[in-house]
């Protein structure tokens, strides 16, 4: 799922004569092959995204490339597409591929992913994408999921820029927390945002109550073209059920980075929980069972021989 928003600038020309016609055409041709498309694509993790070449001049796509560049905690610049093909040391070779109409298709996304890309024609750059992945990340444990217990949720936009602290002066989009009813969450106390800016909203959510179990909660993109543009559901399932605190195996981290993301964590230790004793008894009865067969075995033995 994504979502384009688009500006773009041309410049018209004027001429008196034929020749003048002529010459002025060739510089408006070259100005149009050198100017950029801007657009906005936002995608979710674990989800796939197209990134669309505008304005293209031919639908021959060998003479398109595609380029990816990011400016965060560290500076990369690559070449994903050269001439129609993607480069075989693209660290995004098995998650990416070129449409018939020469947009580029990103699947199984990752916040590495974010960043700019431009589309290139024949070496000149038409259209420039700035790529962002929406994911929901906690650090809260397995034990925190009952009844009593405390829940952290950040919603992270990894952007062109950088995650969690995206430039002030952007009013392009912004993050919030609502249900699945598009209610407002912080008109109840247990809720809060303990973090907030246009790239990461992180919600608090204290002494978890019986109708918190199976809550859905949503993270959302507001834009300035569209409310709700893109969003990420998170499932809240208890450990135990709808139970009170009782002793837990020790916690552990929550990765979340999917869309409609309930924890799957809690069930497979439970049935782990149960299994293993169950196989731990069921070894020892047939253990048992064989070895008072055997001790049966050589006690009739004994008193076989005493009677002979």
């Amino acid at each position: 799922m994504f979502l384009t928003s688009s500006s773009f600038h041309s410049a018209t020309h004027s001429a008196s004569s034929s020749l003048h016609d002529k010459t002025l055409g060739l510089i408006y041709m070259r100005h149009i092959r050198t100017c950029l498309w801007s657009l906005f694509v936002y995608g979710t993790a674990g989800d796939q995204a197209l990134l669309p070449c505008t304005n293209l001049i031919t639908s021959d796509c060998s003479r398109i490339s595609w380029t990816f560049f990011f400016k965060g905690d560290g500076v990369r610049y690559t070449t994903e597409v050269d001439q129609g093909k993607v480069r075989a040391d693209s660290d995004k070779v098995d998650r990416m591929s070129l449409s018939p109409n020469c947009s580029l298709v990103l699947r199984d996304l990752k916040t590495k992913d974010a960043g700019s890309y431009v589309c290139l024609q024949d070496g000149n750059g038409i259209t420039d994408i700035y790529f962002s992945v929406l994911t929901i990340m906690s650090v809260s444990t397995i034990t925190d999921l009952q009844r009593g217990g405390n829940l952290s949720l950040s919603c992270v936009l990894f952007t062109f820029f950088d995650a969690g602290s995206c430039k002030s002066y952007s009013n392009v989009f912004d993050l919030s927390w609502t249900t699945v009813d598009d209610t407002e969450l912080l008109r109840d106390s247990r809720y809060t945002l303990t973090s907030h800016n246009r790239c990461n909203a992180t919600l608090a959510v204290t002494n978890l109550q019986r109708e918190d179990n199976n809550r859905k909660l949503r993270c959302q993109i507001n834009t300035t073209r569209n409310h709700q543009a893109l969003f990420l559901d998170f499932t809240s399932t208890f450990l135990f059920g709808d139970s009170s605190p009782s002793p837990s195996p020790s916690p552990s981290v929550i990765p979340v980075a999917v869309s409609d993301c309930s924890v799957p964590l809690p069930v497979s230790r439970i049935v782990l929980c149960v299994a293993l004793p169950v196989m731990v008894i069921m070894v020892g009865f047939f253990t048992w069972r064989a070895d008072k067969k055997r001790a049966e075995a050589s006690t009739a033995g004994i008193e076989l021989q005493e009677f002979r």
